[in-house]
């Protein structure tokens, strides 16, 4: 196991590396950081080299101006971040599993840099643009009237179908996760004022997803059914004319089920169907 750090715009990124094998970059949800992600990529270090790293501004990460950008900058400037740091790694197209926050940013990445990506895996995007009317609702969240960060999170992890405990506080970055460490208060405070109000605001380029055509792989999971995370899915997985495939759990189903996770991303990721960069 290694750690290192990227410049990027106005900041730098820590990360960390493990295993052998292809590369494969996961991207979390929420105000999650390497840690969070830890026991998933413990499980898949035996096949994949597995990156995890802190979003700018997180945790061992920095960045100038921790509170900007919102808005719909937010997305691409962490893509270029996850852009910078494909590069820093060197070792040609990398697979990238995204969940939910991580998703949007694993897609915004397929969008502008398809040639470094090999198979990209994107579990429930909260993509608002593919959903009208009432299921629109949830992305429509006054986050600035609620003065906790953590009481915030607890809503949003409410609106995905994620009950609140102890597993739940570590699938949303609340106390401690799996790996001992989660996000820190900071983190999630960071999160609900920067980059959970860029969501809503946040606009994908569909048409320039036609590039990385068959190695996008969208997924929902199994208890997700009938929130707003999965419904993006499906809506994803039918504009890109892919079948949607299912993980197990529910939306932290990689936090709280992370051996049943790791064994079917491992299925999807070594399908012969499936280009993954070795």
């Amino acid at each position: 196991m290694s750690q290192a750090a990227v410049e990027v715009v106005g900041g730098s990124l820590w990360y960390r590396t493990q295993g052998m094998g292809p590369v494969l970059i996961l991207m979390g949800g929420g105000p999650s950081n390497a840690d969070t992600l830890a026991p998933l990529a413990s499980r898949l270090c035996g096949d994949f080299t597995v990156v995890t790293y802190d979003r700018r501004g997180y945790s061992r990460s920095h960045a100038s101006d921790p509170a900007g950008p919102a808005g719909p900058a937010g997305i691409p400037l962490h893509a270029d971040d996850a852009r910078r740091l494909v590069a820093d790694l060197g070792s040609g197209p990398v697979a990238v599993f995204g969940t939910s926050f991580g998703a949007l940013v694993a897609l915004e990445l397929a969008a502008t840099v398809p040639a470094a990506l090999g198979t990209v895996i994107v579990h429930e995007p909260p993509l608002g643009q593919l959903l009208a009317g009432d299921d629109r609702r949830p992305f429509d969240l006054n986050l600035d009237a609620e003065k906790d960060p953590a009481a915030a999170l607890n809503a949003i992890a409410a609106s995905v179908g994620v009950s609140r405990g102890r597993a739940a506080d570590s699938a949303t970055g609340q106390g401690s996760s799996p790996a001992g460490q989660g996000s820190t208060p900071a983190d999630v405070e960071l999160f609900i004022r920067r980059d959970a109000p860029a969501i809503g605001d946040y606009r994908l380029d569909l048409d320039r997803l036609r590039a990385i055509g068959g190695r996008i792989i969208v997924a929902g999971s199994r208890e997700s059914r009938g929130f707003y995370p999965y419904q993006c899915a499906e809506m994803l997985a039918r504009h890109l004319d892919t079948p949607l495939a299912e993980l197990p759990g529910d939306h932290a189903g990689m936090i709280r089920r992370p051996d049943e996770f790791a064994a079917r991303l491992n299925e999807l990721l070594c399908s012969p169907a499936l280009h993954v960069a070795h």
